[in-house]
């Protein structure tokens, strides 16, 4: 091992680790050879490479930093880092970049090689300015051998030369300070005082919330037991200026009780705040609702939180219904967060809409938003502080929306409530869908998987096999074929995007050549309408409609005015990047025909964008589509929602200032900047509220294509107007998130290729509906089940548990008939037992069948045991004795 490397790898054994102080350890790494790395130094990095692309395929360009020993870097909890990208392209306003953690102790049993799992912390990187990251790290690093800096070459897909210059790369030791909500703080810094009680809020089920006259939380009890009480510490309602950089502030002012309400109004000159609260018991929760308003008249990123003391003790936090902890490997605080967003702070988010903590036998607590609310919040539980806290980011900026809601301002609801300890995540869900039954609606009538194209009329046994769901039937005739077999026929639409065919150009365009035809296309000027004509991808509508509707829309109209409508509706409503620049992506895609260069512009879905791309979705696309089926004999049920979410829209920012007073929902700030700006997810929420206000009321359903390598979290919010939840992939990548969130709600993968049998069968545990690409024949085997299992529905409550450990059950079902769904995931078969609470589910007495054997199993006292194979999934069947 070189002696130099030595000495600093030492050096990080008392101190923090600096790894961008030895550029000469650097090495420059491609996948294969198209491009080059040359290292440099410059004036304000050591550290530095310049990449010169070639325009052909990605080449992964990275610097690696290898060891010939592994390292253990536990003792770092965070990754500090600043940096900058320039680029000889103007267009390409911003770059891809990801810190690769390969440890010893991941690697990938089975796979050839066994290589280390990459453990990825990414972000995007506007180009030309220096930037600042500061990572928790949530990932392995008890043995590390290999550290990447990822680099991507593409976009563009045109040859340029950009540099990477990292001035600072360090890995970070806690320190002797506090850390909250990721922020590390001078412990003297968080201080405060909560004041004798002033105010007291009561649930039907004796969640008792105590105010003090300072504005804290004074003390929390549950069913008479204390579960925290007020410290030194900040509590209640706090503030934080994210900009400024200073810690949260506990908001105070004044606390008064009106009626069955206790209010809270504070003003903080200090900060150019002021706070307005209500607290009111909703029977079996607390709602904390209010606004958080600029007095400055200036742009403002701020954070509110709500949080609650805990008594000392072993809380458990709840990640899923399955998985629980009580340590934390990211700087003593426990959550379950989404990373690498382009919003809130540290780009990082909680996927669920609550987060529940547990004391076994004594008390259980949810903090929760509401679906139908989409905020970029936080939910975590501090055990080295003793809180939990939530925390929700908002953007402000003077001026209003078009419906005079002023954007300097910004609303607020938190919800409180007590969860049964002995259940934890799954007791706080079973008790939300108790809230609000509304937003978990099934509108569903036949349930079954997905099947995509074509005429499923051609596929022997389709229907055997469950499919249930026609995703962009070729012709009336499929559709027809449909209606008359009870299968769902869903019209395609893939309504974030526009996909601009640029097949005409032989060589690789640029951004600047796709941004200047929409702007050509948008003001309808002949010459390049009329190349536009010529061109496949365009003539049948770029993807949004089918062939039938362009028919009827070239008979009422022309190619012209649709071509020039949907470049006009894609300029008004297109995403902007920090430089104002529109978000464009420039690739080679199959579907283009001809050379295949096309241009991938992101929207802004608002409908209240005047002439913008969601009012052109409704009243161009889905209208002239919907009425070419109908013309023909035809009957839509639905509409395909396709890449919901997808090619980075889950994560992506709207900085354009036009497009933030049409927004309903609140803005929040950028990650990296702390500027104001609109999620655009959220805006696709706002899209998805007005089509499923109009798709519902026809009796129509919405399925959406959402869910590839992960589950994307802002689904929670969307979640509420969806009515089918769709995988591009062999499964969910988070099965327990996505049947969380959809409840009822029948969910569907799409894997193309066929699986292995056991993972067939692996879909009865969350009632997942195999689709298209799997064998028929072994899809028959589970379908009728699986139909049966979604009739009785998920219930998040057990009620029953499974030995060995590490065995998963879940229940479908109540009353005489319910369903057991048991999962072997070891690699072993295992002599299963299964203990239901008898009383609880009333079936002290009952017949058990192993289902879809139908084989009768011996339950006793509550009591029965099965076997199971390696990787393998039964269903139990209890039905009540008469």
């Amino acid at each position: 091992m070189n002696i130099a490397l030595v000495g600093i790898l030492a050096l990080g054994l008392c101190g923090n680790l600096d790894l961008a102080s030895r550029p000469f350890h650097w090495q420059v790494n491609i996948d294969r050879p198209g491009l080059q790395m040359t290292m440099l130094n410059t004036a304000e990095a050591n550290l530095a490479v310049t990449i010169q692309t070639n325009g052909g395929s990605e080449d992964f360009p990275k610097l690696r930093l290898g060891f010939p020993a592994p390292q253990d870097w536990r003792q770092y909890t965070r990754l500090d880092s600043r940096l900058r990208i320039t680029c000889d392209d103007k267009s390409v306003v911003q770059k891809n970049i990801a810190f690769v953690f390969y440890d010893e102790k991941t690697r990938l049993v089975g796979y050839p090689g066994e290589p280390m799992k990459q453990q990825v912390v990414a972000h995007q990187v506007p180009v030309g300015k220096w930037v600042e990251f500061k990572d928790w790290l949530a990932v392995n690093r008890s043995a590390i051998r290999q550290f990447d800096i990822y680099l991507y070459e593409l976009p563009p897909a045109q040859p340029h030369t950009f540099t990477v210059e990292i001035a600072s790369l360090t890995l970070q030791e806690a320190g002797p300070g506090a850390v909250m909500d990721g922020e590390a703080f001078p412990a003297e810094q968080l201080r405060a005082n909560a004041g004798p009680p002033a105010a007291k809020l009561v649930t039907d089920d004796g969640l008792e919330l105590e105010i003090g006259r300072n504005g804290g939380v004074y003390r929390v009890r549950v069913n008479g037991r204390l579960a925290g009480r007020a410290g030194r510490l900040p509590t209640g309602l706090l503030v934080r200026d994210v900009a400024a950089g200073g810690p949260p502030v506990q908001v105070g002012g004044s606390i008064a009780r009106r009626d069955n309400a206790v209010l809270q109004s504070a003003t903080l000159p200090d900060m150019g705040l002021a706070v307005n609260a209500t607290y009111r018991s909703r029977g079996k929760y607390l709602e904390i609702a209010g606004k958080v308003a600029d007095l400055r008249g200036e742009d403002r990123a701020i954070t509110v939180y709500f949080a609650l003391p805990l008594r000392a003790g072993s809380w458990q936090w709840w990640d899923s219904v399955s998985r629980s902890r009580t340590a934390s490997q990211v700087a003593g605080e426990l959550f379950n967060l989404e990373v690498s967003r382009g919003y809130g702070l540290h780009g990082a988010h909680s996927k669920y809409p609550l987060g529940t903590v547990t004391v076994a036998d004594t008390a259980g607590l949810t903090l929760a938003v509401r679906m139908d609310e989409p905020v970029v919040h936080r939910i975590i539980y501090n055990p080295s502080l003793d809180l939990f806290f939530i925390a929700l980011d908002f953007g402000l900026v003077p001026g209003k929306t078009v419906r005079g809601r002023p954007l300097s301002q910004a609303p607020f609801r938190v919800l409180l409530y007590a969860t049964d300890p002995a259940w934890g995540l799954r007791s706080a869900l079973e008790r939300y869908y108790q809230f609000f039954p509304r937003f978990f609606t099934k509108r569903v009538r036949q349930e079954g998987g997905w099947y995509v194209w074509g005429n499923m009329a051609e596929t022997e046994g389709a229907l055997q096999a469950g499919f249930a769901f026609h995703w962009g039937p070729q012709d009336p005739e499929a559709v027809k074929w449909d209606n008359e077999h009870g299968v769902v026929a869903l019209n395609y639409i893939e309504p974030e995007f526009l996909q601009q065919t640029m097949s005409d150009f032989q060589s690789a365009p640029t951004v600047t050549d796709a941004i200047e035809r929409l702007q050509k296309l948008a003001a309808g000027d002949p010459a390049e309408l009329a190349k536009m004509a010529k061109l496949p991808y365009a003539k049948g509508g770029s993807g949004h409609v089918p062939y039938l509707s362009m028919e009827l829309i070239t008979r009422q109209h022309d190619l012209s005015w649709y071509t020039q409508g949907i470049a006009r509706a894609t300029l008004i409503s297109a995403n902007r990047g920090p430089d104002n620049q529109l978000y464009c992506d420039v690739g080679k895609r199959p579907w283009m025909s001809k050379s295949q260069w096309g241009a991938m512009f992101y929207c802004n879905l608002d409908p209240d964008i005047p002439q913008g791309k969601g009012r052109f979705n409704l009243d161009v696309v889905l209208k002239y589509a919907l009425q070419s089926w109908r013309k023909n004999g035809a009957r839509i049920d639905g509409i395909a929602l396709d890449s919901l979410g997808g090619y980075g829209q889950t994560s992506r920012v709207n900085y354009c200032r036009e497009h933030f007073r049409y927004a309903d929902i609140p803005l929040s700030f950028s990650a990296i900047t702390h500027e104001p700006v609109q999620v655009a997810a959220f805006a696709t929420v706002e899209w998805l509220r007005e089509l499923a206000r109009r798709m519902h009321g026809q009796g129509m359903l919405l399925m959406a294509n959402c869910s590839w390598g992960s589950t994307p979290g802002w689904l929670t919010f969307a979640a509420p107007y969806l009515d089918i939840f769709g995988a591009e992939a062999p499964q969910f990548a988070d099965p327990d998130f996505i049947r969380a969130i959809a409840r009822h709600k029948p969910c569907t993968d799409l894997p193309y290729r066929p699986r292995p049998d056991w993972e067939v069968a692996w879909h009865l545990l969350h009632d997942i509906y195999p689709g298209h690409g799997n064998k028929v024949e072994v899809m028959a085997r589970y379908a009728a089940l699986l139909r049966e299992m979604s009739r009785a529905g998920w219930e998040p409550v057990t009620w029953a548990s499974v030995q060995p450990q590490g065995l998963r059950i879940e229940r479908y079902g109540n009353g005489d008939r319910i369903y057991f769904a048991v999962h072997n995931p070891t690699t072993q078969p295992q002599d299963v037992t299964v203990q239901v609470d008898a009383q609880a589910l009333g079936l002290q007495s009952a017949r058990a069948t192993l289902l879809p054997e139908g084989r009768a199993l011996l339950y006793r006292e509550g009591s029965l045991r099965l076997s199971l194979p390696a990787h393998g999934t039964g269903v139990v069947l209890l039905q009540r004795a008469r």
